[in-house]
């Protein structure tokens, strides 16, 4: 439940600094970096909050999260 409530009380200002990142950037990947730190912040805050999950439990899971996306960028990187 409260996980919501968070949600909407981080979108409203990350929707202004969006807003306000682009015009003063006019740079479109910047806006999809804060996105996608927001989106994985939420993702893990709703877990939390739907299966009320442990300390350790929380833990886990953002190791988990944390080898995901090394394994990912690890994954995706390019050649130089």
């Amino acid at each position: 439940m409260w996980a919501e409530i968070v949600f909407w009380v981080l979108l409203v200002p990350l929707l202004i600094l969006l807003f306000v990142v682009y015009l003063k950037s006019r740079q479109l990947y910047r806006l999809f970096y804060i996105l996608s730190v927001f989106t994985y912040s939420m993702l893990v805050m709703y877990l939390i909050d739907a299966y009320s999950l442990g300390r350790n439990w929380i833990l886990g899971l953002l190791a988990f999260s944390a080898l995901l996306m090394m394994f990912l960028g690890y994954y995706f990187r390019g050649k130089k």
